[in-house]
């Protein structure tokens, strides 16, 4: 999957975007949760991209720290809901082992119908988290 650089402004332009949005775009909770989620997924692609001297990380690793900017934007909004710290870190971390899991499936399987469908999963997933930003 390749992978767009994201500028800051335009992180800043969804903040503004969403938060002004119509009530029926997702609540601060949801985006915290999204945003906290995808940013595990992404630090798990460069982990394991930086793992293998592909030189793709970097830009992984800047998709990550583009939501965990847009979830310390959020995070505020999502704390007057009740929502803590110790949470958004929860959903990192479930994001991080979703696609942990995935990456091992896809190389290690020994069923390749099951490695191309964790493949085209994990794909579903980070595009899914793309789609949130761009």
């Amino acid at each position: 999957m390749k992978i767009e650089k994201l500028s800051l402004a335009a992180a800043a332009f969804l903040i503004t975007s969403t938060l002004a949005a119509p009530t029926s775009a997702m609540t601060p909770v949801e985006q915290a949760e999204a945003f906290a989620t995808c940013a595990g997924r992404f630090s798990a692609v460069a982990t394991r991209q930086s793992a293998k001297h592909d030189p793709g990380h970097e830009v992984s690793r800047q998709v990550e720290h583009d939501f965990v900017f847009l979830l310390e934007a959020t995070l505020p909004h999502a704390e007057e809901a009740g929502i803590d710290r110790r949470t958004a870190r929860n959903w990192r971390a479930s994001g991080w082992s979703e696609i942990a899991h995935l990456m091992r499936l896809q190389q290690r399987h020994d069923d390749p119908t099951r490695a191309q469908r964790a493949a085209r999963d994990m794909d579903r997933r980070l595009s899914s988290c793309l789609q949130l930003i761009l």
